[in-house]
């Protein structure tokens, strides 16, 4: 268990930070980076690191009943989505309210859906409520943290002139992407046959879940690949794309990818190890923690050298709020 959480902790810090090297790109637009992080992320490393943790990957698919199959890849569709959902509804709603709703949600159903799923009972028990609890303080921390964000750059949170229209859309989309990008882990809660697919073909235990990630994120890649080519050829930027700073950007991207796929392989690890309750208790722990390891990114970068003091104050509690929301979730694993 502590082994699990250990996993749990490089993780958070490897998804928190993963979003870095593209701050320090180049040239190149939000696309252009996107997009080489996709291919190399969700397809490339993804399946090499499959393929080289799983004896007879292709087998393993194989032998699952083709539904097994479908649902993982509708989760990976729907993840994708959710994604590209994530960068729509920010930029409408801005940071303030955006934020919340979406790491709000994901934090609350990627644990609170495979708790009702699998162990109902135990949501009135002592660890459901710790959990419960734990969660809650965590969604605390993840809105403080969002509105001294808000506050250090106001003008990122603003809406004016919105219609009442385009607000409802632009919150009904944060509302999707929230649920949608908690699908990696509702796959893995549902991946059973194919995590089992795979411990009969000769994987370890902590190893065997990688045969999930392989289906969702090549689904979801897909997603975002195709979004990404849609936006390169709407704005006629495919030259921008080779230049002098391509090596550059291109070894950024590559760090991008490597941190986060390796960020999704470590978490599977790490929930295997945590037993029944891993995928409940360590999904909010991850990305809880990624928040922070973002947070503290930003701080080391001088993004909060600047900022007032009524920004700092909620940043600040909301950081504490995490911290004892890490806490508890650890400890639900031991009531």
């Amino acid at each position: 268990m502590l082994s699990g959480f250990a996993l749990v902790l490089v993780a958070g810090f490897f998804q928190g930070t993963f979003v870095l090297p593209m701050t320090l790109a180049r040239k190149w637009r939000w696309e252009q980076s996107w997009i080489t992080f996709s291919v190399l992320g969700m397809l490339a490393f993804n399946w090499t690191l499959g393929l080289l943790t799983i004896p007879g990957l292709m087998p393993v698919f194989a032998s699952v009943p083709s539904w097994d199959i479908t649902v993982l890849v509708l989760f990976g569709v729907g993840w994708g989505t959710g994604a590209v959902l994530f960068g729509l509804s920010m930029e409408r709603l801005g940071m303030s309210l955006g934020y919340p709703i979406i790491m709000g949600l994901i934090a609350c159903l990627g644990a609170l859906t495979p708790l009702a799923v699998f162990f109902p009972g135990t949501l009135l028990a002592p660890k459901g409520l710790v959990l419960l609890a734990g969660t809650g303080v965590a969604l605390l921390g993840i809105a403080l943290c969002s509105i001294g964000g808000a506050r250090r750059q106001p003008a990122a949170a603003a809406t004016p002139g919105r219609r009442r229209a385009d607000f409802a859309a632009a919150l009904a989309m944060a509302i999707l992407a929230g649920v949608l990008s908690c699908f990696p882990n509702l796959g893995m809660a549902f991946g059973g046959p194919v995590v089992r697919a795979a411990t009969a073909q000769g994987a370890s235990e902590s190893a065997a879940a990688n045969a999930v990630w392989v289906l969702i994120f090549t689904a979801g890649g897909l997603v975002n690949c195709a979004y990404c080519a849609g936006l390169i050829l709407a704005r006629k930027s495919a030259r921008e794309y080779f230049g002098p700073e391509t090596r550059r950007n291109l070894g950024l991207a590559a760090l991008m990818a490597a941190l986060w796929i390796g960020s999704f392989y470590l978490y599977g690890a790490a929930s295997q190890r945590l037993g029944p309750w891993g995928l409940v208790a360590g999904w909010p722990l991850f990305i809880s923690l990624s928040i922070g390891a973002g947070i503290l990114w930003g701080l080391w970068r001088g993004e909060w050298d600047q900022a007032p003091a009524h920004a700092r104050r909620p940043r600040n509690w909301g950081l504490a709020a995490l911290f004892v929301a890490v806490l508890m979730i650890a400890l639900s694993n031991l009531v």
